[in-house]
């Protein structure tokens, strides 16, 4: 009688913990040489590459799996069980699910597993794995602690090399070019662009994002520059720009229930912080301002119900405001905010009613008449333009004027720099596929990338050319200009280029317009509540009890807190 050898399934696996020099291919070679040794025949085999083996939903691992239950083979073999898996858990349930299929485990370096030998060679494996994690974060924070570098590259520095160019370990210096993207970053977030918009831009720039060359797509996008400002990620948050390193901010962990790598921020008493301040990229003040636009964003999100915030309102909320006055307007019967209604082609015109009258009726609010959009902002601007137009607003409004176009000439020449060199390696590279071409290779793909590349090196250059200097002198007639620019504040907005800068400016001058009806006057009455205060008490010491607009009379409405704003450009 002839006998029937058994049947075999190989399994391999490679990770980054791996400690064996056996790659995947080689762990497959000898399992294929011991089965062939002792007459098994090899069925089928499953591998897993660059996976932990403390997760049970690896492919070729579930594959393995799926086969036990189709009764492929009745041994499986591995070069070593903690290939096969580094979790004490997952070894047992596999073994379990092996024993009901009738299929044994077979370990070329220990033989045939039993239940009690699987379960001693687990725990050696997953101890092994917790000593392993433990010395390298020992490692790592002794390096901190020396002031090194802990690890990873930011974009915006490198790696120094010495006179043989070597890599210096531990060290870590600023790269000017990619200095000059973060701190442009940072420039145009504080002036109001969204994340969005600075990555569509950078990218139409052709400026290489941080994983260019590497894995990832090569362009910019939204996260790469916003991140979580909690766990410190993303360029906007990455707290080395100000010369500061922090490590162990957040630590990484396998949820057993979910088998996903969640990060978990540590207590602030146990980061290691050090002052580097020879890495600082970005200046003070635009880190500042950057922060507090972020604590603006941080407190509309706050603002929404548990519900908003998991729906599409929470995108909504951090919107650029869609009307100059949007979501400042309060009614003064019922506290609650009063929404823009009409408003069309046809001419009519929009106004303001009280929300909650119109969505929850008569019993939470009972109402007044619409106060109309246009009469409320000309109303609020005209106060305003009145503070800004005094001696002392002006007088801050030129200084900032000329520090601004002075302190922008340094940025737009970095930028240019960088654009220049972005060329200038982009002709090296078409020189070098038209070289290539002339040498014979007509191939359609190498056209095609020689064609695109001449597309990008075009529109890069019309970029360059418009992004060139161009001579600012202070005018003399800048107080008549500094009017015209406060009296047209409202088409200013209408400029996607500034709006949101703009109306954020505003927001921080204004917390509040609460509009009144006052039935025996049959007229509204504003109050304005805000910074705004300062400025129209200058203008107006008597209390703005002059202002009057269309049926409406002003009321000013000191609160806690409130001082003079100076205007800023």
């Amino acid at each position: 009688m002839t006998t029937v050898p058994p049947r075999v399934i190989i399994y391999a696996r490679y990770s980054s913990d791996m400690q064996s020099p056996l790659s995947v291919e080689d762990q497959i070679a000898l399992c294929r040489k011991t089965a062939a040794s002792k007459g098994w025949t090899v069925v089928g085999v499953h591998s897993d590459e660059a996976m932990t083996g403390k997760r049970k939903d690896r492919p070729g691992f579930k594959r393995l799996r799926d086969d036990l239950s189709r009764g492929v083979a009745e041994i499986v073999m591995f070069e070593s069980l903690d290939r096969l898996s580094r979790s004490l858990e997952h070894s047992a349930g596999f073994y379990q699910i092996a024993e009901h299929h009738r299929v044994k485990l077979y370990a070329v370096d220990a033989g045939f597993l039993d239940m009690m030998r699987l379960g001693m060679q687990a725990i050696m494996a997953q101890e092994f794995l917790n000593q392993m994690g433990k010395k390298t974060r020992r490692g790592i924070e002794g390096k901190v602690l020396r002031g090194e570098s802990g690890g990873g590259r930011s974009y915006g520095y490198r790696i120094p090399v010495d006179a043989d160019d070597k890599p210096i370990k531990g060290a870590m210096e600023i790269d000017e070019d990619e200095a000059t993207v973060v701190r442009r970053i940072f420039r145009d977030y504080a002036a109001g662009l969204s994340p969005q918009k600075i990555a569509a831009q950078l990218n139409a720039e052709f400026i290489p994002s941080p994983r260019a060359g590497g894995k990832g797509s090569g362009h910019w996008k939204q996260n790469t520059i916003n991140g979580n400002r909690q766990r410190g990620t993303g360029i906007l948050n990455n707290e080395l720009y100000i010369g500061r390193r922090i490590w162990n901010r957040v630590n990484y962990a396998m949820n057993p229930q979910t088998e996903q790598t969640e990060a978990r921020i540590n207590p602030e008493s146990e980061w290691v912080i050090n002052e580097v301040p020879h890495l600082r990229i970005v200046a003070q003040e635009d880190w500042d301002a950057v922060k507090k636009r972020q604590t603006r964003q941080d407190e509309a999100r706050g603002g929404l119900s548990p519900i908003e915030r998991r729906g599409l309102r929470v995108n909504q909320s951090l919107r650029r405001p869609g009307h100059l006055l949007t979501g400042l307007i309060k009614c003064g019967i019922c506290g609650g905010s009063m929404t823009l209604v009409g408003g069309n082609k046809r001419g009519g015109a929009a106004a303001y009613y009280c929300a909650n009258r119109k969505e929850k009726g008569p019993a939470v609010c009972p109402g007044m008449r619409g106060i109309r959009k246009q009469v409320v902002e000309d109303f609020t601007l005209a106060s305003l333009r009145d503070g800004l137009v005094q001696p002392d607003a002006y007088a801050q409004f030129k200084a900032d004027f000329a520090r601004h176009f002075e302190g922008a000439r340094q940025p737009r020449e970095e930028e240019l720099r960088l654009k220049d060199k972005r060329i200038r390696q982009v002709e090296k590279e078409r020189a070098g596929l038209l070289d290539a071409i002339k040498a014979g290779g007509h191939t359609p793909a190498l056209i095609a990338e020689f064609e695109q590349l001449d597309a990008d090196l075009k529109a890069m250059k019309e970029d360059r050319a418009k992004a060139a200097p161009v001579a600012v002198e202070l005018p003399d007639d800048l107080p008549a200009l500094y009017r015209t620019y406060v009296e047209s504040l409202v088409a200013t907005l209408s400029d996607e280029t500034v709006r949101g800068r703009a109306a954020e400016e505003l927001r921080d001058l204004i917390t509040a317009i609460v509009i009144h009806w006052d039935a025996d006057a049959a007229t509204h009455r504003v109050e304005i509540e805000g910074k705004l205060l300062g400025m129209l008490q200058k203008a107006n010491p008597a209390g703005g009890a002059g202002y009057v607009a269309e049926e409406i009379s002003l009321k000013l409405v000191a609160g806690a807190g409130f001082e003079p704003a100076a205007f800023r450009l």
